[in-house]
């Protein structure tokens, strides 16, 4: 069955089931092709990460916002607490809570988790520098560090908690494929394909009352295309994708239920592999920044859905413009071709009659750009860029792959350029530098790295990402922001691009209580650890 049959089957599915008093949402996440069994919550292309309901199962300890700076929901963990050192951060758990198999859930599980994390790095997505964790009764956990902790307390909320009596006999927990989860969660797996799965509520669940929803359908396409048709039919309840002409493709077909909100989220940059001697010229990366025409790129290939990053800090807006620079604010990126040209020129290279730039060595000047295959709306940027980067004799290529494939390329630093950014979150600035710069949190080529897959190594952005870290004091960790942003701006480690957001198609012909600007209790995607928030907040619609 394909993904396109499968929708409308399981759309039909849906309606039927919402006529006889059960409301089940049909939601797509990210374009991935055909699943395999996979619940690894830990496995960053697996198909919950990709598609969504991870969090629907394995919850986190609480739930940092992606727009409100500082703002968290406590969730697994009602309350947590720093030692004045940033070394032990307390958690104290919600009681009561069982596992899905109906065994108890205690901080012997969180414990469990960490202390996983900490021995298997393969695992450990966010990069957390952790020590032995431990338990102090049923319901306490003490985390510990080697160094202050203070700047993790976000990744730790956003880690997804597993239990110990399952985990435990598992020998090998990084490739292990968990085909039948247990989880604490509202939701609780029912039947499972190929092309999608079937996600039940838990009728145990520990919040009561919650889920007011009986289920969610997760279903499979191969591209934003088929995902797209679906959406515009009626057939997705809930997605995350980039719809073009999205007002009249979509909100236009029922413009009373069908809804957007796509607030910014995490600066995407052009970033390329800085292993390669073309691009560890900080001119070369100079010229090519001044080469693009950022607003013609997000006009184009975004439609304005995903706004231009034109900060030469790279920081996120509007939430992080407050941590700018004075003498940087208000200063914008522009495209400005005679200026590239002259950095390139320095650099060495020479425009030849065939329009192209060649360097010292002979060779002409080649950028292969990578993306998903389902993510049309890069290709077609790449498309743009091509021309921009042809203006200063750079000759640009375009390379897909399948998205799991291509997030695993990246990560291992297979790859010549692509998009990159803080893939796993933006919750301060500190958090998108520290994810996109830190050396020391990127591996060698051919080993995973899930932070810093330019592969910048620069001893002064690491001790200012340290410096930072080390402390609470807002007066030493804005100096330390502000002198990345000088190596930003002077080196141009990476390019700002735009700000990605957070994709978000939504109906409320059967539920209500979604986010929105309005309500920005979280954002509306159904990807990644916010999503349990929005799921347990939606309500049947009452006729």
């Amino acid at each position: 069955m394909t993904a396109l049959a499968l929708a409308a089957t399981t759309a039909a599915c849906s309606d039927e089931s919402s006529s006889s008093g059960s409301t089940i949402l049909n939601v797509a996440g990210a374009p991935t092709g055909p699943l395999q069994r996979n619940f690894n919550p830990f496995l960053t292309t697996g198909p919950m990460n990709l598609i969504g309901g991870v969090s629907m199962i394995n919850e986190p300890l609480f739930i940092p916002s992606a727009i409100n700076v500082g703002k968290t929901t406590p969730w697994l963990a009602k309350s947590w607490q720093y030692s004045a050192d940033g070394k032990e951060l307390t958690l104290d758990l919600q009681s009561g809570i069982k596992w899905t198999d109906g065994r108890p859930f205690s901080a012997e599980d969180v414990v469990f988790t960490f202390n996983m994390l900490q021995k298997n790095p393969a695992m450990n997505v966010y990069g957390l520098a952790l020590g032995p964790a431990r338990a102090e009764g049923p319901d306490k956990v003490v985390l510990t560090f080697p160094v202050p902790g203070f700047t993790q307390e976000a990744f730790i909320g956003a880690t997804y908690i597993v239990p110990k009596h399952v985990w435990e006999a598992v020998p090998d927990p990084a490739s292990y494929t968990n085909e039948n989860p247990v989880g604490t969660g509202p939701f609780m797996l029912d039947t499972w394909s190929a092309q999608g799965y079937l996600l039940k509520k838990n009728p145990n669940y520990w919040q009561a009352g919650k889920p007011k929803i009986d289920g969610l359908r997760y279903v499979v396409y191969n591209s934003n295309v088929s995902a797209n048709l679906a959406l515009a039919q009626g057939q997705l309840d809930w997605a995350a994708n980039f719809v073009n002409n999205i007002d009249k493709e979509y909100v236009a077909k029922d413009p009373a239920n069908n809804k957007y909100w796509f607030p910014p989220v995490a600066p995407t940059f052009l970033g390329m592999n800085l292993t390669k001697p073309q691009y560890q010229n900080a001119d070369v990366r100079k010229a090519i920044s001044l080469a693009l025409d950022r607003e013609k790129l997000v006009e184009v290939a975004e439609q304005n859905q995903q706004p231009a990053n034109t900060t030469p800090t790279g920081l996120v807006f509007p939430q992080h413009e407050k941590f700018v620079a004075a003498k940087y604010k208000g200063v914008t990126l522009k495209q400005d071709i005679p200026a590239a040209k002259a950095l390139m020129e320095k650099a060495g290279y020479r425009i030849g009659g065939d329009g192209y730039a060649v360097g010292p060595d002979g060779k002409r000047f080649t950028m292969t750009l990578l993306t998903s295959s389902g993510f049309t709306d890069i290709i077609t940027m790449y498309q743009v860029m091509t021309d921009q980067l042809k203006q200063i004799g750079i000759e640009v290529k375009v390379e897909t792959k399948a998205t799991s494939e291509f997030i695993a390329n990246q990560f291992v630093g297979n790859f010549d350029a692509s998009t990159v950014g803080p893939l796993t979150g933006s919750y301060t600035p500190f958090q998108a530098y520290e994810r996109t710069l830190a050396g020391y949190l990127t591996q060698d080529i051919g080993k995973p790295a899930f932070a810093n897959q330019v592969r910048w190594k620069d001893p002064k952005t690491d001790q200012l990402l340290q410096q930072y870290a080390a402390t609470q004091d807002p007066a030493v960790q804005q100096a330390a922001l502000e002198g990345i942003q000088d190596i930003m701006v002077e080196q141009v480690p990476v390019i700002p691009l735009f700000n990605f957001v957070a994709w978000a198609e939504y109906n409320t012909r059967k539920v209500v209580g979604w986010p929105d600007a309005g309500n920005p209790y979280a954002t509306a995607t159904p990807i990644g650890p916010g999503s349990v928030l929005v799921a347990t907040s939606l309500e049947p619609k009452t006729k």
